[in-house]
């Protein structure tokens, strides 16, 4: 289970900041979560 969090942490570092600020607060430990939902976020962003 700490792999899968170093995973997130080090995946969560590699973000542009303003993914990075709308995925940081919801403490994901679970990569392929985090993945899609920052991949949700990126489509939201370029979309506006």
């Amino acid at each position: 289970m700490e792999a899968e969090e170093d995973k997130c942490v080090k995946f969560k570092n590699e973000l542009r900041p303003d993914i990075k600020q709308l995925i940081g607060f919801s403490e994901i430990r679970n990569f392929p979560t985090l993945v899609n939902k920052s991949c949700i976020c990126d489509k939201d962003s370029r979309a506006k």
